[in-house]
């Protein structure tokens, strides 16, 4: 008799549950999902325990779809056998533990909205980044699902409990070269109908701070892994990792392209370590990276992974959409 070898069963899994995290997100994806209202979350079957995916029910099906991509991307790139409380937290969304932002913590951070949900707090389904009194920059895998029309953007406040201005948006626009198997490229501009006054503006960064520099990151994400989300905007420091570090193959081994930063703890197991999609990861008022993917707070080696505003190609594109 053939015994399998428990990290065989492991790898099997990660298998089953990436193939029915991505038949999931064609799903919620399709276009009818905006008419048809929010979609159910999936169960696992068989021998993923019955258990649902990390995917808090806000009755918003752009949030479902920016969380399921998450983590079918952040599955895609496991490296190595995992116990299944490694692979719950793996394929659970963006955490932000940390504390309660203050008013000069990334006080251009905004806040991406589906329109036709009147709450705030679930409508909420991505962050971005204001450069300029009508535009934000945030992350292509926010962005490419959905229309100008569909969406707004929460300006003005650093709480999700109906204060602030909501915007509409008149163009969204993502890199050519947006890949959304890799997510390399993860950056969108969009324009706003109106402009927003008293709030400053985020600079792009033109190079790199030097490995080891703390940074900060700002978002709505949850609490604890698989917990709840936050009304009030929260803050964590992160340090900036190697691209070596970060690409080496107990990390992320090649994923990481020259479009791509790295910030976290190389022990993992950090309660503190990421924002919302498409947020701000900042030196200062300079925008450093765009947050974007990565395992983040679930294992040791495994780091936030942010689009690298540095770099030529997403700098200029940013700013020649945004006008600066």
């Amino acid at each position: 008799m053939i015994i399998e070898k428990s990290s065989a069963r492991r790898s099997r899994k990660r298998a089953a549950l990436a193939f029915v995290l991505l038949s999931a997100i064609a799903a919620v994806s399709l276009p009818a999902a905006a008419r048809q209202g929010p979609k159910p979350a999936f169960e696992e079957r068989g021998s993923l325990s019955q258990a649902r995916p990390p995917v808090e029910a806000r009755g918003n099906w752009m949030h479902e779809y920016v969380q399921l991509r998450l983590a079918a991307q952040n599955l895609r790139y496991a490296i190595g056998p995992m116990t299944e409380y490694e692979m719950q937290q793996t394929i659970t969304p963006k955490i932000v533990g940390g504390t309660v932002a203050g008013a000069n913590d990334n006080p251009f951070q905004v806040g991406l909205l589906t329109k036709s949900v009147a709450s705030n707090f679930d409508a909420q389904f991505c962050g971005g980044t204001l450069v300029k009194a009508n535009v934000i920059v945030t992350a292509a895998h926010c962005s490419d699902f959905v229309t100008a029309g569909q969406v707004q953007v929460l300006t003005g406040t650093r709480n999700l409990d109906g204060t602030g201005t909501r915007r509409d948006v008149v163009s969204i626009a993502i890199h050519p070269n947006w890949n959304p198997n890799t997510f390399d490229y993860d950056v969108a501009v969009w324009t706003l109908s109106s402009s927003t006054s008293g709030i400053p503006f985020a600079s792009l960064a033109s190079a790199d701070p030097a490995v080891g520099t703390n940074l900060l990151v700002t978002g709505w994400g949850a609490l604890t892994e698989g917990g709840s989300f936050p009304i009030d905007l929260r803050k964590a420091t992160v340090p900036l990792v190697s691209a070596t570090n970060c690409n080496d193959r107990n990390s992320y081994n090649g994923a990481i392209t020259a479009r791509m930063i790295c910030a976290g703890f190389d022990r993992g197991g950090v309660d503190s370590c990421q924002g919302d999609s498409g947020g701000p990861l900042t030196q200062g008022s300079v925008l450093t990276g765009i947050v974007s993917w990565g395992n983040g707070c679930a294992r040791r080696n495994k780091f936030g992974v942010y689009s690298r505003v540095s770099n030529a190609s997403i700098r200029s594109f940013i700013v020649a959409q945004a006008g600066l």
